[in-house]
């Protein structure tokens, strides 16, 4: 049976798509210069949090996984923000299956590493407890702007209060002026039965 590797990359929000080609090519890069041809390895994405560990390119590369292949990510936050047990969890599962793993930006971290155990196991959960603080810090803060924004009129995706107008916007199939407001249903049922809107 031939070696594998499995090349996970993730990114949070789509709009970071040069961060996930640049994930794509450092680990690419790395799984060549460990000699395994490109018809070797498999690449699996999410554009999801990594607090969570169902994400559908996560779990396809973790059913797909056999004994003998390597997992590589390109960090240690790439695999997972769920925390120290999240990701012990994940490494044993590896382990288990007898799959091996490596983090290009963090080898001390690798599998097969020349660290002590326990030194690794130590850096890991260092490691993973400050990207589950850094996750966390990012949602308080998103939900801070969140409601700072509604606070001032913000409704959800779109026009801003203040925002410049740019001419007629639609809404539930009715076209009305940028600055006026949208007509209520019970408005526009009665100028539809009066041969209005």
């Amino acid at each position: 049976m031939t070696q594998r590797a499995a090349v996970y990359l993730r990114i949070s929000r789509a709009d970071e798509a040069p961060i996930l080609e640049n994930q794509r090519r450092a680990a690419l890069e790395y799984a060549a210069k460990l000699g395994y041809a490109s018809e070797a390895v498999q690449v699996y994405e999410d554009t999801a949090s990594g607090g969570t560990e169902d994400r559908p390119g996560f779990n396809d590369m973790m059913r797909d996984l056999r004994a003998g292949d390597l997992a590589i990510f390109t960090s240690l936050s790439r695999m997972t923000r769920g925390g120290v047990r999240a990701a012990f969890g994940i490494l044993d599962r590896l382990r288990a299956r007898g799959v091996g793993w490596h983090f290009v930006e963090q080898p001390i971290l690798n599998f097969d590493a020349q660290t002590n155990p326990l030194v690794r196991d130590v850096i890991l959960a260092v490691l993973t407890a400050v990207d589950e603080d850094y996750r966390r810090n990012i949602s308080v803060k998103t939900r801070a702007t969140m409601a700072r924004k509604k606070a001032a009129g913000w409704r959800g995706k779109g026009r801003k209060p203040g925002a410049k107008d740019r001419g007629p916007r639609k809404r539930r199939g009715v076209v009305v002026p940028a600055n006026r407001p949208l007509p209520s249903p019970a408005a526009r049922e009665s100028a539809s039965s009066s041969g209005g809107v």
